[in-house]
């Protein structure tokens, strides 16, 4: 008896690891998602500061769903952008130490 219960719990549990990726996998779509919808209001509105904190944004979303290549593209992205904002407001970006 108690071996046809351990035998039910497993087989009920069995699917459990794949379904919780499975949600893992939308959520980190969607935020991908958001964050790039919010990316480009931001390029349609041209307001370069606010591109160069979205493209940071998403680069993050990419890196937690851990898309290590379109995070990198992303960076490379809030980089030029940022690059941008500081040369429009007269600024110099400060070197990394």
């Amino acid at each position: 008896m108690r071996g046809a219960a351990i035998l039910l719990v497993w087989l009920l549990c069995a699917g459990c690891g794949q379904v919780a990726d499975a949600q893992a996998k939308l959520v980190n779509d969607l935020r991908v998602k958001d964050a790039i919808g919010d990316y480009e209001k931001a390029d349609h509105a041209h307001n370069l500061l606010d591109e160069c904190v979205k493209a940071k944004l998403v680069a993050g979303a990419y890196a937690d769903a851990r898309d290590a290549a379109d995070s990198n593209a992303w960076m490379a992205r809030s980089q030029e952008d940022c690059r941008a904002a500081a040369a429009q407001l007269h600024a110099t970006p400060q070197a990394k130490s």
